[in-house]
This record gives structure tokens, sequence and C-alpha cells, in this order.
């Protein structure tokens, strides 16, 4: 074991080896520390040190340890700690330090070994232990290492851990009820929805122009409501990770694609969007799909969505679709600035925006596409973006499967 302190020999030595530094007062590269030196600056180092340092034996007797320890652990002083039969007493569960030598037999050291340790007065200490083996000139076993007090980073830890699960528990919470909300919300509205499509046609009876008017606009908000729950239960399906295909038999222009333009059809006006799809028009009756009516509508919905907000006052807005065998290929184009290179990587990602358009338009939670990537990768399809030179084109892909006769 190091002495406490050097004797006047090692004084001297010190002395001697100062006056062998240059002019600057820096030591030559060359010089060869004594032992002594050596010795000196260790002892000057293992009791200054802010963390515990200590040296026990292979049995767990404890040999050395420097002021931050005998403090850490609440012992009156160095002598008293010493005295400790092993230190094996320092540890609230015993099965911990033999775990603990195990592992540092096997690896030769160990680092960041966390653990629960016990002070003098019984309170709980948490450690992270760093230790390594070395042995004397007659090979005896001596363990040699620091140990730091993350006591209060363990409080923090577990304070946050907390924190996180009450946050998970009520996001799960809110999910729930905004699923539940919007589900139960969409059946009456598709009820009057249709009820009102019957008074619209005469079904009920004639009615006069003015209340024919009333019965239009009463439709054109009710589909938009629909929408919103429809598009509502989707993202909340899409963070809640719970999306479900339930597929029927569908004609996409008439179950799809000209409901959702009817939905969007004031903003179209409003935008003075012209719609053009007349480059690979999709007529009605012709295209039998099995989709999942509610999801595919949300998929048109968000790109449809997207082309009049980013397209912008009096851009084109066009569709289409190929025939390619065993699946579909589908795109939704419009006539606005294509999305600069350095952000497309982001399009598809979870709550992942543009910040070019931001800054217009923050409603939304920002789930749109990546919603519409889950959505068409469950009907075994897939989406990208391609940049035109006059626009940007949003294209994906549905899979055929067998649906016998439209």
């Amino acid at each position: 074991m190091v002495a406490d302190k050097p004797c006047s020999d090692e004084v001297g030595e010190g002395a001697r080896l100062a006056g062998q530094t240059s002019g600057n007062g820096e030591v030559p590269a060359t010089m060869e520390v004594e032992p002594r030196q050596a010795a000196i600056w260790y002892r000057r180092f293992f009791d200054s040190c802010k963390h515990m340092m200590y040296i026990t034996t292979e049995n767990g007797r404890l040999i050395d340890v420097n002021s931050a320890g005998v403090s850490l652990f609440g012992f009156e002083s160095k002598e008293e700690m010493l005295r400790l039969p092993s230190v094996a007493v320092l540890y609230h569960d015993s099965a911990d330090r033999e775990r603990f030598r195990q592992t540092l037999k096997e690896q030769g050291y160990v680092k960041d070994y966390e653990v629960e340790m016990v002070r003098k007065d019984g309170t709980i200490l948490n450690a992270s232990l760093t230790t390594a083996i070395w042995r004397d000139e007659y090979g005896v076993v001596f363990y040699e290492g620091t140990l730091r007090d993350i006591t209060e980073r363990r409080r923090w830890t577990k304070a946050m851990r907390e924190i996180n699960e009450r946050n998970r528990k009520l996001n799960e919470h809110i999910l729930r009820m905004l699923m539940v909300m919007s589900h139960d919300i969409r059946g009456p509205l598709v009820a009057m929805a249709a009820t009102i499509k019957l008074l619209i046609r005469g079904s009920f009876g004639h009615m006069d122009e003015s209340v024919g008017n009333v019965l239009q606009d009463l439709m054109v908000r009710v589909v938009r409501l629909l929408g919103t729950a429809e598009d509502c239960l989707g993202k909340a399906s899409s963070v809640d990770g719970s999306l479900v295909i339930d597929r029927q038999i569908l004609d996409l222009r008439q179950d799809i694609i000209d409901p959702i333009l009817d939905e969007i059809s004031e903003d179209i006006q409003k935008q003075e969007i012209k719609i053009d799809n007349r480059l690979g028009a999709i007529p009605a009756g012709t295209i039998p799909i099995r989709a999942d009516k509610v999801w595919l509508k949300t998929v048109f919905r968000n790109l449809f969505k997207n082309a009049v907000k980013y397209g912008g006052r009096g851009c084109t807005i066009a569709f289409g679709f190929e025939d390619h065998g065993d699946y579909y290929r589908l795109n939704v184009y419009n006539s606005g600035r294509p999305i600069p290179e350095e952000h497309q990587g982001r399009l598809f990602t979870r709550f992942g925006r543009i910040r070019e358009v931001d800054a217009e338009s923050r409603d939304g939670m920002g789930l749109g596409l990546f919603l519409i990537k889950e959505i068409i990768q469950k009907h075994g399809g897939n989406i990208w973006y391609e940049a035109k030179p006059h626009g940007s084109d949003f294209v994906f892909t549905i899979g055929k499967e067998e649906t016998g006769s439209p």
C-alpha cells in the first residue's frame, strides 16, 4: 500500500527532478520519471480525486480509500472505513457483489457497473463502479477502481420514466376517445348525407328552389364533416398503430374519387383551380378494386387537399391511372412549385413537414403522407414523389386482387 504522505527523501527526489526542467518550466520529453516521483504523483491524484477511489483485496478487504469515498459513505475517518471486515457490507444486495466479482474475473475489468450500495447510516446509494484487476510482484490480486455517486441521476431517470409512462397512457386514452368519437360520428353523418341526397333528388316530393339550395349547401357541409371524421379516424389509427384494412369491391371513380372531389369542391372553386383528368382519365364503372373504402378515400382526400393547398391559386390538378397487369399505377399531380430535393426525404415520415410551406398553414398533425404510405402498403402497393419541371406528382400503386364481376 502506498504511504499517505511522501517521506523527506521523496520530497528531495522531487526537488532534484524539478531542477531538470527546461528554462520555460516544461519537463523534457525524454526525461524518465523515477518510481518515487511517480508514487508521489499517483498519491496526489488518488487523494484529490472528486470521485471515490479504492483498492481492495480479492476477498473484499479494503486496503486504501480516498477522502471522497470516506465522505460519500458517511464514515468519520479513513481509519474507520478501513476497519470494515469486507466491502461486501456496503452492498445493498450481496448477490450484486458476487455478480460484480464474477464479471471482473471473466473480463479483467468492469466499466460503469451500476449497483445499489448502503451508507453507514443505512441510506441507499446508487453507484457506478469502474474497476480493474492488478497483481503485485508476488502475484497477489488486488481490485483497484473508482465509484461514482449516480443517486441523483437515477432519481431523475426514474422520474422521467414515470412521466413518460403517464404521458403514454394519457395519449392512448386520448387516441381511443378520438377513434371512438370519429367512428360514432361517422355513422349518423352517412345517414344524414343519404337522406339529404334523397331530398335533393325529390324522392319525398317537390321542393322550392330556395329549399333545394339550402339542402345543397347542407349536403356540402355534411360531406365535409364526414371527411373530417374519417381523416381523424385515420390519423388516430396511424398513431395508435391499429390500422386495419377491411377490403370490399369498389369502383374507383364512383366510390372514391367523385365523393372526394365533391367534398373539396368549395375549396377548388375558391382557389379557381382547374381539374384536368384527360391524361389517363379514370372513367366511372370501369375499375373495380378490392380495397378499404374509408382508407382509400383517406389517401385521395389527403393527396387532393395537399394539391389544393400547395398548388396555389389558379393551379391545375390532374389525376389518372395506368393498368400494369397485377397492379394499378395512379397519380395526383398539381402544377404548383416542386418540393425542394433536400426536403423530399421527410415527405413520408411521421410528423414530417416541409418548412417552406409550414409558415402558410400549420393545421393538422403532419401525419398525412405518413398515413397514406401506411394505407397503400397495407393494400400491397407503394408511394413516391416525382418532381416535374412545372409541378409535383405523387405516384402510388395498388395491388390487384381477384374482384369477380364489378
